[in-house]
């Protein structure tokens, strides 16, 4: 990539450049800047420039998943976690076991689905 946006620079092309850069940035900070905590009663969640807070007692299932297609993760073993109403975020922790436990600490009516 570094290679690449060189190789604009030097080619006349600054906007080509811009665009790689800013890819690249976002990459980067996905794979450097990706935690979960649980924190105040509320599961707070950052991804890259993604974030999100959610109380735990909104709350109301957690599910096992592997598929790729539901979030921007690090992992494709992740968590589907539904709150409110019709809200599902999905997130992909380091020990899924370890957050959903830690989740049902807070929250004991969060149903476990499979």
């Amino acid at each position: 990539m570094v290679w690449s946006v060189t190789r604009m620079i030097a080619d006349g092309d600054p906007v080509g450049a811009i665009i790689v850069s800013g890819i690249v940035l976002l990459l980067l900070s996905i794979w450097f800047r990706t935690d979960y905590e649980i924190r105040d009663g509320r599961l707070f969640i950052t991804s890259g420039p993604y974030y999100k807070s959610i109380p735990i007692d909104r709350i109301t299932s957690v599910r096992k998943t592997t598929n790729p297609f539901t979030s921007p993760s690090l992992t494709i073993r992740k968590l589907e976690i539904q709150f409110g109403t019709y809200g599902v975020v999905s997130v992909g922790p380091k020990d899924r076991d370890e957050l959903i436990r830690a989740l049902r600490e807070e929250n004991p009516e969060i149903i476990l689905r499979e």
